[in-house]
């Protein structure tokens, strides 16, 4: 595996044109788009939610043996 991008991340935004339209036409594959913890949960903050839980889980990915790296928010707004 070869780290390409950092975060925060966006397909619209750190991939060629190119790789672009081959994951969307293609390979029919949705947009991913990664984001910091800090934007994920301060973001929603700002937004006027109370964060009421929080909930990591393993994937199916590369990196999930070693890093839980699917995360969920329980957020009401405030």
């Amino acid at each position: 595996m070869i780290v390409r991008h950092k975060i925060p991340y966006s397909d619209t935004r750190d991939l060629t044109a190119e790789e672009l339209r081959e994951l969307i036409l293609d390979q029919d594959e949705p947009l991913s788009f990664g984001h910091t913890l800090h934007d994920l949960i301060q973001g929603q903050i700002e937004a006027g939610f109370l964060i009421a839980g929080f909930y990591e889980d393993i994937g199916d990915g590369p990196l999930d043996k070693y890093i839980n790296c699917m995360i969920a928010t329980k957020a009401m707004k405030f």
